[in-house]
């Protein structure tokens, strides 16, 4: 016998049945299953149980090793996000649930057991900064098989090197972050984790130009077979044209089930109790726990604050209709609400039609036993569901899909507070109670707590809350004064007929404020009876026998900073005079360009759309019309503040009665049997002009930007050198 059949024979009377190998390649398949085994695939949360530490820089209640049986819910999320075919996956929430610290488990996952790039988008460059200042490093460091490939972490004296405030550096990959809006950092690489935090604050698309996620996007396709693309968001801006939001509705739409303590007790109580074996987590459909495949369980539901219908495309047993079902053929579902009523208080007051008698009328609640009564009433058995039996709920917990048409790479959940162990349901309630009637806190409890876009119903802007602007300006001034040092000026002007309406606005960064924010002043408004009055107005062409006008502002030094506007917006309207505008704008195109108000089909689902005209020597600016009448009237005048912080814009305190009326015509109402800004008495052109200056707020925020850049390079040079 040769030597290699002598060495065959000795292999197969030492590892495996005699003849069981008839020859050598079945000899070599074999030896190759018995030595180089694939290794088991570890659960994503598993990982995370055994690996992350939560900081207590992080400020959250639960520092230390990480459990992610405090909130069972997430270890679905997880199971779904780890699917090989899952490349996309969008989180819509509510704040402070958890989907933050959600997308860093991935994150510190992937960079210990995956070989690709990870790219982490945050809405600016200083909101990344201050991420990782505050959270993300003391994650990165405490967690051992990342620190473990780390290329000079803290404290190592080459740290600053390769352990940059935005860049990470790892053996075989990097860790990137970008603020939205950086452009100049969204280009020249790849990844394969990328993840968008806080999407609705990052900048979105405008015409010629994609979303600063899109274009994070746009770095994995290198990776497209093994890529994830995470973004998670608190609705925002835009109400139900939230991007995040529409990606969640284009998606599987997955919520989360919880089957009913009550129920459950009932259905043992009625047909005893069904013996059964729980399956590993292995066995269970990702997105289910173990303990959901309890035949024991009842009354299943999705969570809501208020008692919801909806059609759902699968019936009380969560078996899925035909996809070929028609929408109206699906089932309806009724959700429960939380129970608070009880608490209401009461008093007698005279009948309006007969004031001979009373009547009970609602005056308010007693909020302390409110904070600790309120429940959940089943919306089946209709019982109560105490906040205490939320966690043996969500031990069985079940991520159901709503949407069967959605990508199978896509995939989409949504979460609200009350599905968090660590906030009380009495809390929640109060918190509405709170809110009745106070726009801005109904707004912020829409989106921060039920997770949900807000949607606005009829408002109206009165004289008062111009007067409040005016009185949170933080420096007092009149009108031809400019605040503060400001970076440019800005003018938009309404014709109508043979006259025009005009403001300017200047615009310039708090430098004392740590985010350097944008604040906007209105610092001169008005009529005009010519197009060279206009000219003259901005401080582009000289007055007769006077000199050029120019807005001035004092420097602490005595020096004196001159301006003249650099960009307006002439509102073309329609008649006879849309060719006029036409016209001075290309003759003045350095500074003008036309504007026209439309509704969504005119600027093509964004808000702003630039249509060439003039044989492509112009471009007039559609803009959604009520998309800026709404940002103008309630996150500047009635406000004051967005979802992610202040608005700074400012009125002097001589406005007068023309602007005060004018910004006071429109509200919010019903015309046609459509929800739309209305005009009382079609006296508006002040408001349309303050409009049309929120419409330039997107270009003069990437100047202010540049400027910006140019700041932090001058002080990073001066750090250096």
């Amino acid at each position: 016998m040769s030597r290699a059949g002598s060495t065959l024979q000795r292999s197969n009377t030492s590892t495996v049945p005699k003849g069981q190998y008839l020859n050598a390649i079945d000899w070599l398949r074999g030896l190759i299953r018995a030595t180089l085994r694939p290794r088991p695939r570890t659960r994503m949360w598993e990982w995370i149980d055994k690996h992350v530490v939560i900081p207590e820089e992080s400020g959250g209640p639960c520092t230390g090793r990480m459990r992610t049986s405090r909130v069972p819910i997430f270890r679905g999320l997880y199971d779904i996000v780890q699917q090989r075919h899952v490349h996309f996956f969008t989180f819509c929430a509510s704040a402070r649930i958890g989907k933050t610290l959600f997308a860093i488990c991935i994150v510190l996952y992937w960079i210990a057991e995956r070989f690709g790039w990870v790219i982490w988008l945050d809405p600016t460059r200083s909101s990344a900064a201050k991420f990782v200042r505050s959270e993300l490093d003391e994650f990165l460091l405490q967690c051992e098989p990342v620190r473990n490939l780390a290329i000079a972490p803290p404290p190592h004296p080459a740290s600053r090197k390769f352990w940059t405030t935005l860049v990470k550096s790892f053996r075989g990959k990097f860790l990137r972050l970008i603020g939205s809006g950086a452009e100049a950092d969204l280009h020249g690489f790849n990844g394969e984790l990328a993840i968008g935090n806080e999407r609705d604050r990052c900048r979105n698309a405008i015409d010629r130009d994609a979303a600063s996620w899109h274009k994070i996007i746009a770095r994995t396709k290198l990776f497209s077979a093994t890529r994830l693309c995470l973004d998670n968001s608190t609705p925002g801006e835009g109400g139900e044209l939230s991007p995040t939001w529409q990606d969640f509705l284009a998606r599987s739409q997955r919520y989360c089930y919880l089957p009913c303590p009550h129920c459950s007790e009932e259905k043992l109580r009625k047909s005893g109790k069904q013996e059964w074996t729980e399956p590993g987590w292995d066995e269970c459909e990702p997105g289910r726990s173990p303990l959901s495949y309890d035949p024991n369980l009842a009354g299943w539901q999705r969570l809501t604050f208020f008692v919801e219908k909806k059609l759902v495309p699968f019936d009380e047993n969560f078996v899925a209709f035909p996809k070929e079902t028609p929408r109206d053929r699906w089932r309806e579902e009724i959700t429960g609400q939380f129970k608070f009523s009880q608490f209401a208080i009461y008093e007698d007051r005279p009948r309006v039609d007969d004031p001979t008698q009373t009547e009970k009328v609602k005056c308010g609640y007693d909020i302390e036993a409110l904070e600790r009564g309120t429940t959940y009433e089943c919306a089946h058995c209709k019982k109560d569901i105490e906040w205490t039996d939320l966690l043996w709920t969500e031990d069985r917990f079940r991520w159901v899909k709503h949407n069967p048409f959605g990508p199978i790479d896509k995939e989409s959940a949504y979460a609200w507070s009350a599905l968090n162990p660590f906030e009380f349901w009495g809390l929640i309630a109060k918190e509405f109670v709170e809110a009745k009637g106070n726009i801005s806190a109904l707004i912020k409890f829409w989106n921060f707590t039920l997770g949900l876009p807000f949607i606005r119903a009829g408002a109206t802007i009165k004289e008062d809350d111009l007067d409040r602007v005016i009185a949170r300006t933080p420096v007092k001034y009149v009108q031809g004064q400019i605040p503060k040092e400001a970076e440019l000026l800005t003018i938009t002007i309404d014709k109508q007929d043979e006259q025009f309406w005009y403001v300017i606005r200047a615009w310039g960064i708090l430098w004392d404020h740590p985010d350097w924010p944008t604040w906007s002043a209105l610092v001169d408004w008005g009529e005009a009876v010519s197009w060279t009055q206009l000219l003259q107005l901005c401080g582009l062409l000289a007055a007769q026998n006077d000199n050029l006008r120019e807005f001035k502002f004092i420097l602490p030094d005595g020096s004196v900073r001159k301006y003249v506007v650099t960009a307006g917006l002439a509102d073309s309207g329609d008649g006879e005079h849309t060719k006029q505008v036409y016209e001075f704008c290309l003759a003045h195109r350095e500074v003008f360009s036309p504007y026209k108000g439309g509704d969504r089909s005119r600027t093509r689902g964004n808000t702003i759309h630039l249509a060439p005209i003039m044989d492509d020597q112009l471009d007039l600016v559609w803009a959604w019309s009520d998309f800026f009448a709404a940002n103008l009237y309630y996150d500047c005048i009635k406000n004051g503040a967005t979802l992610t912080g202040p608005v700074y814009w400012w009125l002097p305190t001589n406005t007068d009665k023309h602007y005060r009326e004018q910004l006071t015509d429109e509200y919010y109402g019903e015309e046609n049997g459509r929800k739309t800004f209305i005009s009382r008495r079609g006296l508006n052109h002040l408001g349309d002009c303050e409009k049309m200056q929120r419409v330039l707020a997107p270009t003069i925020e990437e100047t202010l930007d540049r400027i910006r850049e140019e700041r932090r390079a001058e002080l990073a040079s001066k750090e250096t050198a």
